[in-house]
């Protein structure tokens, strides 16, 4: 007989139908770009399945150094505003907990990730090793002759979502929940139906 009709197919396999895949889309803020030197200030979560909002999580975090002032401007996150927030340590459980096995989204995720793997490592935990959709790489397949940039903002504005990004992490992660949902709905007229053609689509 035919082994893949006869193979039990879990919801983690890569075939799972988009609306039954459970997305975390993550957005992070930092003191900086330098995953080495440079620490998270701000975390925000959001799972959504269906299109549909499953939760959300969102938390200052005390990076343990000084807030330079552009980041301040670009952010409005301030030293007085994280000094009594808990430290990173304190966060990545309760986030690893939330993420679960879901799909990690984010705009330029390589970067979230990049800075929170770093941290795990570093709290002795396991970095995150979920499958990841990359909502920029995404946009530039889908949706690049529509917008002068495929920044967060410049695609909020295009395809009016809800909500603005502002470079607070629960914002801009809800943002991309949403940016993430137009992306879909653009790749099933491409007969992009399934886990694996999105992961393949960039």
């Amino acid at each position: 007989g035919d082994m893949k009709a006869t193979r039990q197919t879990s919801l983690d396999d890569l075939g799972t139908p988009l609306p039954l895949v459970t997305f975390c889309v993550l957005d992070i803020e930092t003191t900086g770009t330098d995953r080495g030197g440079d620490a998270i200030t701000e975390i925000g979560a959001v799972k959504v399945r269906g299109g549909e909002l499953l939760g959300s999580m969102g938390t200052l975090v005390n990076p343990g150094r000084a807030i330079p002032p552009t980041i301040t401007i670009l952010t409005g996150i301030s030293d007085s505003m994280v000094i009594t927030a808990p430290r990173i340590e304190e966060v990545l459980p309760t986030l690893q907990e939330f993420v679960g096995d879901a799909v990690i989204v984010g705009h330029n995720v390589s970067f979230d990730l990049g800075f929170l793997n770093t941290a795990l490592r570093r709290g002795d935990r396991a970095p995150f090793r979920n499958t990841v959709v990359d909502t920029l790489p995404l946009a530039r397949r889908l949706v690049r002759d529509e917008v002068p940039d495929c920044r967060l903002g410049t695609l909020a504005n295009r395809f009016r979502l809800t909500t603005r990004p502002t470079h607070r992490a629960l914002d801009d992660a809800m943002a991309t929940a949403e940016l993430l949902h137009v992306l879909l709905e653009r790749a099933a007229t491409l007969g992009v139906l399934g886990l694996d053609d999105l992961v393949e689509l960039p």
